[in-house]
């Protein structure tokens, strides 16, 4: 993420958002409740939290809204990793994989170059801020002439290497989100026999009481090329009646 980035850290209250965006925090309803998940990670020795030392060009609503108090010290952001540690955690970890585990990890990589190279330059879904997210999925949607099942959706994005590291149910939590912040619009339909149902079932995300199934298109359809009829046909018409 690039929203709430400050020196070496990034603010709690930026990051807080978008993980809830993308639906990865569901034990933490509340920033609150994030917050004393960090604390409980902080004082385990799971991560680092820093205070803002340097407030200048700081939005002072980020800085207010991040503070956590914790043994008489404000922290306001979470502490990144520099690239050695984040390849020395990452040896630890691959060093530790039974050979199966081992195997997966590679197929995963490979994955991700695959879909490096099919995205043609195009962002990864998960790195884009909501509204953003948004406006890639309605894109995609009106490139289509019907309104979009949310599964078929996702694996058209998968196919063009959009989706690394989001899955499906992050995906429709990332959709929920867009659709209670009026950036695109879902809505329900009714499962058919056959294949499609099963689709459809897959496709459902539950919101406020209903089960909704599909992106909907917001492109205007295209204009008849040849316009309204005109005024010659009637009169063609009516003399041939006439005779």
């Amino acid at each position: 993420m690039t929203e709430g980035i400050h020196d070496d850290g990034v603010f709690i209250a930026p990051l807080f958002r978008l993980l809830r965006e993308r639906d990865d925090v569901p034990s933490c309803p509340t920033l609150s409740a994030f917050k004393a998940r960090l604390l409980q990670a902080y004082n385990r020795g799971l991560l680092e939290l820093a205070t803002c030392q340097r407030a200048e060009d700081v939005n002072p609503l980020v800085v207010a809204a991040s503070a956590v108090l914790s043994r008489r010290i404000t922290f306001h952001l979470v502490q990144r990793w520099s690239r050695r540690n984040i390849f020395s955690a990452l040896d630890d970890v691959v060093a530790t994989l039974s050979p199966k585990a081992y195997a997966a990890a590679k197929d995963f990589t490979r994955k991700v170059h695959d879909d490096e190279k099919r995205r043609e330059g195009r962002p990864r879904l998960i790195t884009l801020p909501l509204d953003a997210f948004a406006a890639r999925v309605q894109t995609l949607v009106n490139e289509g002439s019907h309104d979009a099942l949310i599964v078929e959706l996702f694996r058209e994005l998968d196919e063009r290497g959009e989706a690394t590291g989001l899955g499906l149910r992050a995906f429709k939590g990332r959709l929920r989100a867009a659709h209670r912040a009026g950036s695109l619009e879902l809505s329900s339909c009714e499962a058919r026999d056959g294949g499609d149902s099963e689709i459809v079932q897959a496709s459902a995300v539950d919101h406020g009481g209903m089960t909704l199934h599909l992106v909907c298109r917001t492109a205007m359809p295209l204009p008849i090329p040849w316009g309204r009829p005109t005024l010659l046909l009637r009169r063609v018409r009516a003399t041939m009646m006439q005779a």
